[in-house]
C-alpha cells in the first residue's frame, strides 16, 4: 500500500523527528522506500547551515510540491511532506496529487498547537529560530 502523511505543526513541535520516526517504523529506514519532502531543505546550504529567505519561500514551496509529486510519480511507497501547513491550502495541492495517483492520504497534527505553554518551548526548541511571537501568531491562524 502506498502512503502520503501530510505533518501540519508549528515550529519546533516535533514534525522532522515525527517524519523520519515514521519511516524508520514503516519501511524500516529503507532510503529506497520513502521520501521526506520539507521547504526547509531549500533554505540549507551543503554545510547544514540554514538560513531562511523570505524572498524566496514561494519558489520553494513550488519546489518542494514538485518533489512531493515526482516521489508519487516515482511509486516510492511512503512520501511525507513535512511543512508547517498552517492553512489548508498550502497542502491541499499535496492532497490532491497524492489520491490521484492512488496513494492513501493522512494528515497529522504534531504537536498541541494551541497550548501556550508548549508554544514557549516550541519557540526554545526550534531549530531554525522562530520567535514566540510568530509561533503565537502561526496557533491563532490554524485551520482545522
Amino acid at each position: 500500500m502506498k502512503q502520503a502523511f501530510i505533518l501540519r505543526g508549528l515550529p519546533g513541535s516535533g514534525k522532522t523527528h515525527y517524519a523520519q520516526t515514521l519511516a524508520d517504523e514503516l519501511v524500516a529506514g529503507d532510503d529506497s522506500q520513502f521520501t521526506i519532502c520539507s521547504t526547509d531543505d531549500y533554505f540549507t546550504d551543503e554545510d547544514g547551515c540554514y538560513e531562511f529567505n523570505k524572498s524566496k519561500l514561494s519558489q520553494y514551496h513550488n519546489l518542494n510540491l514538485a518533489r512531493f509529486i515526482n516521489a508519487l510519480a516515482q511509486g516510492i511507497p511512503l512520501v511525507i511532506a513535512d511543512n508547517t501547513n498552517i492553512k489548508k491550502w498550502e497542502f491541499i495541492a499535496y492532497t490532491s496529487a497524492a489520491q490521484a495517483m492512488g496513494y492513501q492520504v493522512k494528515e497529522v497534527i504534531v504537536g498541541e498547537v494551541k497550548d501556550k505553554s508548549m508554544q514557549h518551548l516550541y519557540a526554545k526548541r526550534n531549530v531554525h529560530g522562530v520567535a514566540l511571537k510568530t509561533i503565537s501568531k502561526m496557533a491563532h491562524i490554524f485551520e482545522w
